[in-house]
């Protein structure tokens, strides 16, 4: 029977929860369709054979500078001056 990889073991300090499952299931895809183009059967699972490739180190988790940061997406707004030029 083959190690179940925790949380914890896939993800460096700092790194999101969100970010490995949306990584994951992106990889799946990824081998799925692969694996649909080509006509390959698969014996495992996409999703298991997608966190396999991140133990291994197959693939990495490359997460945005911005993760975290909360925005309002409807409105955008860039100052032309900064605070310092007010003074």
């Amino acid at each position: 029977m083959m190690h179940r990889p925790s949380v914890p073991e896939l993800l460096k300090p700092g790194q999101s929860y969100y970010s490995l499952v949306v990584a994951v299931a992106k990889r799946a895809r990824e081998i799925a369709q692969k694996a649909d183009e080509s006509g390959d059967i698969l014996t495992e699972k996409p999703v298991k054979l997608a966190v396999d490739d991140f133990v291994k180190n197959r693939c990495k988790m490359v997460e945005s500078s911005e993760i975290g940061v909360i925005r309002d997406r409807r409105v955008t707004y860039i100052p032309t001056t900064s605070l310092e030029d007010d003074e």
